[in-house]
């Protein structure tokens, strides 16, 4: 900090549009001129003429109405410069930064009541709780992904996770995003009988103290032509600094699940070399819902009802590559024994002739001349045509079925095998410390903790195991970009 330090300071009444017109603009100046600082102050109605006339009275200005602005400089702040009212502060950033702003009087009010609202928030979130903590919480990065309105409702109305006082939910993502958070937030309000909650905080530590639950939908998109190793360092950066966040002021117990667009394995195998708070079975990736998004279309293309079947294994190293093993699907089917009485039955019979019972098989002898992904493809193709974005709803749905089976009161649950991401024991090939997705149960200790481990006895996926390999390698070698990554970012400290 420079001993010429400037500092703008906004005053005004809070029901005042013009004065939240200047803070959300003072507010944007901060965050993209570096050398633009200031600070609001913001009195009631009722105690506004007072604090005017004594601080006008301090320095010996001549003012009556809100705003107040003036100027500080230095390290103490000593050397006051008063500006005026909203006037003067747009000929100020005209003369120095050669910003001219206008808004029409239906924009001014909208954007007044979006400020007033996220003044009630914040108002709410720093108010004490009174309470002993009786609610699970769960924070969700990258709230702003198209997914999260279907999903926030979807987890609220999951009953494993309710305690005595509901579920909490913190909703974070970059600023920009806040009028897509309001939505949720307003929605929300509806769900829950008022004992469920939605919060927006405003920075990641808040969100993760007494987290029991983090979900991480962000990602950065790679840009045109930007090479491999620049996008995962950028990547890598990015999720760095939540390690560093989770080390600081997460609880040891929190559970992250990654579910995002780009490189969730990747990310996850960065919070493994670099978390040193949560234990490595708590991290995990969503990975069921690639099975999900394909077997819509396939199964019903062959004239199948789609209750009777379960998801299919999902391999591979996410976000760079997987593999659907639509082959070993499981399906329910019904089978018909006839007895010895139908083999001399008649139209008068009445006594039945056999019996019906349910079993499981691998769905290969449907599958082995398909293609799965045709249909498929043509679908996804379409969404995106039309909504600008793909399905959302196998995403929510892997992510609760996942904390369904992983906070469920059932006292036998290894019969559940679903597809996820988590770190390898060595099983299947997959080398010993790799985030990769394949077959898991939920496997529970004396102590009562649960952990996700691999389904050993599951079968190889249905392709050549040179193919496999190389999804494996993928793998390995992104790991090894990690252990680079962490090494040079190690150096320059």
């Amino acid at each position: 900090m420079t001993t010429d330090r400037s500092l703008t300071v906004i005053a005004g009444i809070l029901g005042d549009c013009t004065f939240n017109y200047i803070c959300f603009v003072a507010e944007s100046l901060s965050t993209i001129l570096p050398n633009f600082h200031y600070r609001s102050i913001s009195k009631s109605s009722a105690r506004w003429d007072c604090w005017l006339k004594e601080t006008c009275d301090l320095h010996g200005w001549t003012h009556t109405k809100s705003p107040l602005i003036w100027r500080e400089i230095g390290l103490s702040r000593s050397h006051v410069t008063y500006i005026g009212g909203s006037s003067q502060f747009w000929e100020l950033l005209h003369n120095y930064y050669d910003i001219s702003l206008y808004l029409s009087k239906e924009e001014l009010d909208a954007l007044q009541t979006d400020l007033l609202f996220a003044c009630n928030i914040k108002k709410q979130r720093s108010k004490p709780l009174q309470i002993q903590k009786k609610y699970r919480q769960i924070m969700i990065i990258g709230a702003g992904r198209s997914m999260c309105p279907d999903l926030v409702p979807q987890l609220l109305m999951t009953k494993e996770l309710w305690m005595t006082h509901g579920i909490v939910i913190n909703l974070y993502d970059e600023p920009g995003c806040f009028f897509k958070l309001r939505k949720i937030f307003r929605d929300a309000g509806t769900i829950g009988a008022g004992i469920n909650t939605v919060h927006i905080v405003e920075n990641i530590p808040d969100g993760l103290k007494d987290c029991d639950i983090l979900i991480y939908l962000d990602s950065l998109t790679r840009e045109e032509y930007e090479g491999t190793d620049n996008w995962l360092q950028r990547n890598y950066k990015i999720i760095a600094n939540l390690c560093t966040h989770i080390n600081e002021h997460a609880p040891s117990h929190m559970k992250v699940i990654f579910c995002s667009m780009n490189l969730p394995c990747f990310y996850a195998n960065i919070m493994m070399e670099l978390v040193t708070k949560l234990s490595s079975t708590n991290i995990v990736v969503a990975s069921a819902h690639y099975g999900l998004e394909l077997i819509y279309t396939f199964v019903n293309s062959l004239g199948l009802n789609l209750q009777n079947f379960g998801c299919p294994p999902v391999w591979g190293f996410l976000g760079i590559n997987h593999f659907v093993d639509v082959h070993h699907m499981i399906q329910k089917y019904d089978v018909y024994c006839p007895n010895k009485r139908a083999l001399n039955s008649n139209e008068n019979m009445i006594l039945p002739l056999g019996t019906q019972h349910s079993e499981l098989r691998w769905f290969f002898y449907k599958t082995h001349d398909k293609n799965p992904y045709k249909n498929y493809l043509k679908r996804k193709a379409l969404l995106r045509y039309q909504m600008g974005t793909s399905e959302d709803f196998p995403k929510c749905r892997a992510i609760c079925d996942l904390l369904k089976l992983w906070y469920s009161n059932k006292k036998s649950i290894r019969d559940e095998i679903i597809s996820l991401g988590i770190e390898s024991d060595g099983s299947f090939g997959i080398p010993k410390g790799l985030v990769f997705s394949q077959p898991v149960y939920l496997k529970e200790y004396e102590d009562g903790s649960r952990v996700w481990v691999p389904f050993r006895d599951f079968p190889m996926p249905n392709m050549p195991i040179s193919i496999f390999q190389s999804l494996i390698d993928t793998g390995i070698y992104v790991k090894k970009k990690i252990i680079e990554l962490k090494n040079s970012s190690d150096a320059t400290k």
